[in-house]
């Protein structure tokens, strides 16, 4: 498996078996050899894969997931989990773009964030097909450039990090939240209620430099 590889959890399991019952059902699939040969050929052509141990639980698993409740005649489902990747994407951008405010020390519900995100949308000409003057114009990338606009974000991010902090983890962590010290002396980093338990509410970063 490639590192990072995350397989399907227990809850998934039992969704793609609920789901793949459907789909036979629906397809009057009856005999065992038939439901198998339908699972793995869904699976091949959807992820290039044939053993459900191969599924990754992001992608793998919502292309499966989409295939088989279309093949069930489940098109809200099967909607859902078409689009589950990009709303993926989305949550991730706008959880990085909350970070990067953080870092700038940009108070929380300021409009700072549309406009970074407005500048580097358009130094980036990624294309979005929307006015930038909408905040939510973004949204309308393609799934590839959300991809693209995440990752310029995240280079932002550590490069904040690196000119702030000499201690501070430059790995992108959903759960962080940076605040910056009054004084300027240092970067703050908590993690929020409930996320990673086993480690401390907060640690002291020192700042290389000093000042902001």
């Amino acid at each position: 498996m490639s590192k990072g590889f995350l397989p399907l959890t227990a809850k998934q399991r039992g969704c793609f078996w609920e789901a793949h019952r459907a789909a036979c059902v629906e397809l009057e699939l009856s005999t065992r050899e038939e439901r198998e040969t339908y699972r793995k050929l869904v699976m091949r052509e959807e992820c290039g894969k044939e053993h459900v141990s191969q599924l990754s639980r992001t992608a793998d698993f919502d292309r499966v997931m989409a295939r088989f409740a279309k093949d069930a005649g489940d098109w809200e489902t099967a909607g859902r989990f078409s689009v589950a990747d990009e709303a993926r994407q989305v949550a991730l951008i706008r959880i990085c773009l909350a970070q990067l405010m953080q870092l700038k020390g940009c108070p929380a519900g300021s409009t700072d964030g549309a406009e970074y995100l407005a500048g580097i949308v358009e130094q980036a000409k990624i294309p979005c097909g929307r006015d930038v003057r909408d905040s939510s114009f973004w949204l309308d990338c393609n799934p590839g450039n959300l991809v693209t606009l995440f990752r310029i974000l995240d280079t932002h991010r550590r490069r904040m990090l690196r000119r702030l902090s000499s201690e501070a983890p430059l790995g992108f962590d959903a759960g962080v939240v940076y605040a910056l010290k009054p004084s300027g002396d240092g970067v703050v980093i908590e993690w929020r209620p409930g996320a990673y338990a086993e480690l401390a509410r907060s640690v002291h970063v020192n700042v290389k430099g000093g000042g902001r």
